[in-house]
């Protein structure tokens, strides 16, 4: 996930800040926390597209509060991680990883579904549902 899932996210997000708020990739960068070239490879799709999320409206709604929140300062670190929790969550119910051709194997699979478990059991059970939809509708979680 930290090899395809995140920079996903990250090309999506920086995609986003650019064409929609006009930022620079510097800019972009240290909102990110990854350097400007990082942006660059992202925008040219030499990085980051391993696993295509575009088509993906729920996802893609995530990636625009993510974006939203980056601009407004109205997410706080906790909100960020669980908005990334929910969009690895989507896409691994979704099957997303198995059609992009991933295969998470041997004790990658173990360390993801323990890594996943703290976040995927409280969402299986419904009792995330609000603070993830308190988070998309702009209201942090906490």
């Amino acid at each position: 996930m930290v090899k395809t899932l995140i920079p996903s996210v990250r090309a999506l997000v920086a995609k986003e800040l650019i064409t929609k708020y006009k930022l620079r990739q510097i800019d972009v960068a240290k909102m990110l926390g990854v350097t400007q070239a990082a942006i660059s490879q992202y925008l040219r799709g030499a990085r980051g597209n391993i696993i295509d999320l575009r088509n993906d409206k729920e996802i893609m709604r995530i990636v625009n509060r993510i974006a939203t929140g980056l601009i407004n300062k109205d997410l706080t670190k906790k909100d960020l991680s669980i908005l990334i929790c929910e969009i690895c969550y989507q896409a691994r119910k979704k099957r997303i990883y198995c059609k992009s051709g991933m295969r998470i194997q041997g004790k990658y699979a173990e360390a993801a579904d323990l890594m996943c478990m703290e976040y995927d059991i409280p969402r299986e059970k419904g009792e995330l549902k609000d603070v993830v939809n308190k988070l998309l509708q702009g209201s942090s979680g906490e």
